[in-house]
């Protein structure tokens, strides 16, 4: 099955947002282990080299024995930071690493970007369906949204966008142009670039969430919109929770001209960062284990990814469309039209199953008919079964 047109081709709504009800029900079970949790964007534990992590930790707080006692301050531990300035040149960008801030995962570099170029009650333009977790943030910062049609393949509609920006006040732009959640989109580079310089001209910033890029399934490394930046237009930001460690919660920003605004704001939310595991996670990355650990990642979420749209080509009602994502373990489902995945939801969970229903990705609560599911989990016979029970 090949999943076509996720809406119109010029189809922007304005609205406000109310999706926490529908996420707290998900996140409710995503940990239990009772449950087969489709709904979770966490990859599987199993996947990651813990055991590696946590031999780290132990020898890096025995040679540093002061690293608890001191505060990481912002804008983070220099070795990090110069480690995720290396990191950058794959992706295109030439980043000098003083300019970064480090932060408490993805979530909370949206949050603080956010926060420097934004004030309550104005229009961020966003992709449509979007990660729900974005909408939560515009939500809890007052902010509104403003959804943008997005192509399963090609990403974030710049006709539209172009259109949106010359009809609405949008004070900024977030979007993940290399392996979107929930669709998997990746931009092409002359997509990126053309979008860099739409907004420059415009002089609204672009927040572009670079999490899952490093889980693309093609042979070379995606490169960032950031990578045509040419007048700090653009602040990147990415974590280790998708790559390395969950637990770890370390994630960083490339500022780009907010440097000095971020600093602050990070200071404000929260002091600053965990040092032992910022040198942890430098080390980690300085080894060479990383990129190794990257390889297997790929291969196995791509492998999980084709096991999965073969069960739902089998299991699932005639007429369901899935994205080929490409990268990363994230699945969008298109059901028949009379179906709702908030009822689906409701009733699965009775049965210890979870998934993310379609409203949870749209401000204004499309998207009824379709829901998000995550195979960051190996295919047990347990998750087999659950896949194809409830599916007709």
């Amino acid at each position: 099955m090949q999943y076509r047109m996720v809406q119109g081709p010029m189809l922007v709504v304005l609205c406000h947002i109310e999706v926490n009800e529908l996420a707290d029900a998900m996140l409710a079970h995503a940990n239990d282990p009772q449950f087969v949790a489709f709904g979770s964007g966490c990859p599987s534990p199993d996947l990651f080299p813990l055991e590696r992590v946590r031999r780290v930790l132990s020898s890096m707080a025995r040679r540093d024995r002061d690293a608890l006692g001191r505060y990481g301050l912002p804008p983070g531990t220099e070795r990090l930071r110069r480690a995720v300035a290396r990191r950058a040149l794959e992706w295109g960008c030439r980043v000098d690493y003083r300019d970064i801030v480090t932060t408490s995962g993805c979530m909370e570099a949206i949050n603080l970007c956010l926060r420097a170029v934004t004030r309550p009650g104005e229009l961020v333009a966003l992709e449509s369906p979007t990660y729900y977790g974005f909408l939560q943030i515009l939500q809890s910062l007052g902010l509104r949204a403003l959804e943008i049609p997005t192509h399963p393949r090609s990403g974030i509609s710049l006709e539209a966008l172009e259109l949106a920006l010359a009809e609405h006040p949008v004070k900024a732009v977030l979007v993940m142009p290399n392996v979107s959640n929930p669709i998997g989109a990746t931009m092409s580079d002359a997509a990126k670039r053309r979008l860099v310089e739409l907004l420059a001209r415009k002089g609204v910033p672009l927040i572009e969430d670079h999490i899952y890029a490093d889980l693309y399934f093609g042979q070379a490394p995606c490169k960032a919109a950031k990578a045509y930046d040419r007048g700090g237009n653009v602040m990147l930001c990415g974590s280790f929770s998708k790559t390395l460690s969950p637990g770890l919660k370390a994630g960083w920003i490339v500022p780009g001209r907010w440097r000095d605004s971020l600093r602050m704001l990070k200071f404000v939310a929260s002091g600053g960062q965990n040092e032992l595991v910022e040198l942890a996670i430098a080390e980690l990355i300085e080894s060479g284990g990383y990129e190794r650990g990257l390889r297997g990642l790929r291969r196995r979420f791509e492998s999980q990814v084709d096991a999965a749209r073969g069960i739902i080509a089998e299991a699932f009602p005639r007429g369901t469309r899935v994205t080929r994502p490409s990268g990363g373990y994230i699945l969008w489902l298109e059901l028949p039209k009379n179906s709702d995945s908030v009822a689906l939801f409701e009733t699965l969970v009775d049965r210890g199953i979870t998934i993310g229903p379609g409203p949870m990705f749209s401000a204004s609560q499309r998207y009824r008919n379709c829901m998000r599911i995550s195979v960051g989990s190996a295919w047990s016979p347990r998750r087999c079964c659950s896949a194809s029970c409830w599916a007709g």
